[in-house]
């Protein structure tokens, strides 16, 4: 057993003796990191043991502090409960190749049997084995790139809504503004674009039920009575959000007028041994809209970030958008659509050229500023399995009903396979080909996400209708922190932006917190009186 443990200090073995093949531990006592308390295993496996509570209190944090202390894998214990975490490609493609041994576990709380909590969570990413593979065929119909070519007029009609109310001189929360933009659109396409008023309360209330998830979930590991007053809130409230999906459901069902939403295809959709049932439409409606609104929202605000503080990056971006867009056409930005092709609405309807990433030298600056947003600062920063079968994982064996964790926060971050990997470099794609399981901003496997083509296709369109309309830059001085938000990389203090006219003219400011624990802006000063910052530049 490791010493007793210091409340100013971490542990970690080291070898102390040898006993015949026996190899005795000791603990030996190191600073404190950042806050967090643990004692190492003297088992020799890498295994730290905390307070669930504490360490998920500050998931960023605890995430990273694991790895560095222990490597591509590692597990924290509490109360004889363990949670394993990976952080190489190779522990991640074992895990995530493999959907027999290894099933999802997306909510924490699911709810009693028979339950509306139960029904709700029983979307995509909480079904496993046949039930998963029926329902990802039929669901994942509305969500091809074909479908997705139908849904772009309607994306561009909603960010122009949203940028129709913007005027330079504006300071704004652009992560708020990027939420509620995807609270509107992910309710009108998933839930109709001919009834906006109810798809938005119906969406309202789902993002109110993730929200509710999200706390009660962390109040599971350290059950009090604030838990319980959330949990008994969520199993009302749960009630109420069934009732609402039903009441669409139905009148999709008695409608004679075929409509073009999700929700309307997936009631249509029929395989051989039928269509979902209402418990599984259910199940879909809310996950569904749970896992995309707010993290295409949070894509698109870490974009605006990266590039409002890299203004090399985003130069050479404007000078990309202005065959159709911007200053060479002032008179046209407001039908510029996609830009960069002399039919910009046939590009808007292109199934590919919409919701898929080429590669290499294919891709052009914006493809590569997207994708290396999503690995520089993932929406999503980890995601769970749970082993259906004991089975050995690197140097564990581990239990029927593991917790397992799997986290592009780190492995997007990792050295050997991203050269500085604190640096925002959208050009390190024009080579770069990581495999899967190495970059996995959708996760990857057979259970790679359905949502990510028209979370790429709304990502490139708001992004650029946006720069083509204003230019964007982050309030001098704020303080822009980070945290790991229901498994979600989440904007803590919000991302206050100034809003400007399109000129051109692009310029970093100095901002604080802890997103420079992420990322080396390194195109910003210091402070404002830092002379080692260019001066503002107007591109070619």
């Amino acid at each position: 057993m490791p010493a007793a443990i210091d409340p100013n200090t971490t542990t970690r073995p080291v070898e102390s003796a040898r006993s015949g093949d026996v190899r005795v531990i000791a603990a030996q006592t190191v600073g404190p990191i950042d806050g967090l308390v643990g004692a190492v295993s003297a088992t020799g496996l890498p295994i730290t043991r905390v307070d669930f509570g504490e360490f998920s209190r500050d998931m960023l944090r605890g995430i990273r502090w694991l790895h560095e202390l222990h490597g591509p894998i590692a597990a924290i214990e509490d109360g004889g409960q363990r949670v394993v975490f990976l952080f190489s490609p190779e522990y991640n493609q074992q895990v995530l190749s493999d959907t027999e041994t290894f099933h999802a576990r997306f909510f924490a709380v699911r709810g009693p049997k028979r339950s509306a909590q139960r029904r709700c969570t029983c979307g995509l990413l909480a079904m496993n084995g046949e039930q998963h593979r029926r329902n990802r065929r039929i669901v994942k119909e509305p969500f091809g790139l074909r479908a997705i070519s139908t849904y772009g007029d309607a994306i561009v009609r909603m960010t122009d809504e949203m940028l129709d109310g913007w005027q330079p001189g504006d300071a704004r929360d652009m992560a708020e503004e990027m939420r509620q933009y995807m609270l509107r659109v992910t309710s009108r396409l998933l839930f109709g674009l001919d009834d906006a008023e109810a798809a938005y309360r119906l969406g309202d209330m789902i993002a109110r039920w993730v929200t509710l998830n999200q706390e009660v979930g962390v109040g599971a590991l350290v059950p009090n009575e604030q838990f319980l007053n959330l949990y008994e809130e969520l199993i009302d409230f749960a009630e109420e959000l069934e009732a609402e999906i039903l009441g669409m459901i139905r009148r999709r069902r008695e409608s004679n007028q075929p409509a073009g939403d999700v929700l309307s295809i997936l009631v249509r959709m029929h395989d051989e041994e039928g269509g979902l049932s209402d418990e599984e439409l259910v199940g879909q409606a809310a996950v569904l809209f749970g896992a995309a609104h707010m993290t295409t929202a949070h894509s698109l605000t870490w974009t605006l970030l990266l590039l409002a503080q890299h203004p090399s990056v985003m130069g050479r971006l404007w000078e990309e958008l202005q065959p159709d867009c911007g200053l060479r056409h002032p008179e046209g930005t407001r039908d510029c659509g996609l830009g960069g092709s002399d039919n910009p609405q046939s590009e808007i309807r292109n199934p590919k050229s919409l919701g898929s990433l080429p590669k290499g030298e294919e891709l052009s600056l914006l493809d590569r500023v997207i994708k290396e947003s999503m690995r520089l600062l993932p929406a999503s920063a980890y995601s769970q399995r749970i082993n259906n079968v004991a089975v050995r994982l690197g140097p564990f064996d581990l239990p029927r009903g593991t917790g397992i964790v799997f986290t592009p926060l780190v492995t997007h971050h990792l050295a050997d396979l991203y050269p500085q990997p604190e640096k925002f470099i959208p050009d390190r794609w024009l080579t770069l080909r990581p495999s899967p399981y190495a970059y996995h901003p959708f996760g990857a496997g057979p259970r790679l996400c359905i949502g990510g083509p028209l979370a790429t296709a709304i990502i490139r369109i708001a992004l650029r209708r946006i720069l083509s309309r204003y230019r964007l830059s982050v309030v001098p001085g704020a303080n822009v922190g980070v945290h790991v938000e229901s498994t979600m990389l989440v904007p803590t203090n919000g991302l206050p932006m100034q809003i400007h006219p399109a000129d051109g003219i692009f310029a970093a400011n100095p901002i604080a917190g802890n997103v420079h624990e992420l990322v080396e802006f390194d195109e910003a000063p210091a402070d404002m009186s830092d002379e080692s910052f260019a001066a503002p530049r107007r591109p070619r």
